[in-house]
């Protein structure tokens, strides 16, 4: 027993696949995300998606292409929190340069993912197949202008303005991620747990300070007892002290 799919399904499953594999997102142990949003920022440790060959596969939220992703390294035996708050300027500025992206985004997503498929399954119409087509690719060749822009300004690195747009001239669906391709390729100053202190407000701040203690204390319990790991022990312990005067220690489960 078999079942066909039509090309027009094939074609909307095909432009669904390629916005999430191109989504996906490989981050090593150490490193972790920062994310803009309405309430301020808000952090991620690559542990919260699945464990992959030693590295961590996750998705950002999907539904969101305009907020952009800043990849950053933290190190559980060395944790240093400064009091000023100058990390977030560079940061906030960067985030802001991505503001004109946003209408023609959820222009373009609108496009691939309703009246695309709507023209395919719908109406079966082949005028307004055309139609679809000819403005998905006016609003890609709209993006793909601004990230060449975004690169003259300074924002990004030019080679990566020119591969990105080249990229997403080629494949329509990529274009949605171009925030976060460029934002991921931003060098920024400091580590995640100091840009984090700097950016969030007190309940984001206390929610990633728990990821992080969370995961330090598990790392602590599986290497106490490893004569070979007796430095490092030392350093995560007085690093996790450090931590704890900046926010106060987890709760124990019951």
């Amino acid at each position: 027993m078999y079942f066909s799919i039509s090309i027009q399904v094939q074609i909307v499953l095909a432009i669904c696949l390629f916005y999430l594999y191109d989504a996906a997102l490989l981050l090593k142990p150490e490193e972790g995300l920062l994310r803009p949003n309405r309430q301020g920022w808000t952090g991620l440790l690559a542990n919260r998606g699945f464990e992959l060959r030693q590295n961590w596969l996750l998705w950002p939220p999907i539904l969101l292409p305009h907020q952009p992703l800043y990849k950053l390294r933290w190190n559980t035996a060395r944790i240093e929190l400064p009091e000023n708050t100058a990390l977030a300027t560079p940061l906030n500025a960067h985030a802001a340069s991505f503001k004109v992206f946003a209408l023609p985004l959820y222009l373009l997503a609108a496009l691939l993912f309703a009246a695309l498929p709507l023209s395919l399954l719908v109406l079966h119409s082949d005028l307004a197949q055309l139609v679809c087509l000819g403005l998905i690719y006016l609003c890609t060749a709209g993006i793909g202008l601004l990230t060449l822009r975004h690169g003259r300004q300074g924002h990004s690195p030019r080679a990566l303005a020119r591969s990105t747009a080249l990229q997403i001239l080629l494949c329509p669906p990529f274009a949605l991620n171009v925030v976060r391709k460029l934002s991921l390729a931003h060098s920024a100053p400091g580590d995640l747990l100091q840009n984090a202190l700097a950016l969030m407000d007190q309940p984001q701040w206390q929610q990633l300070s728990e990821q992080v203690q969370s995961t330090m204390q598990r790392e602590i319990l599986e290497i106490a007892e490893l004569p070979e790991y007796a430095e490092h022990l030392t350093q995560m312990q007085e690093a996790l002290k450090n931590l704890q005067q900046r926010c106060p220690p987890m709760k124990a489960e019951a």
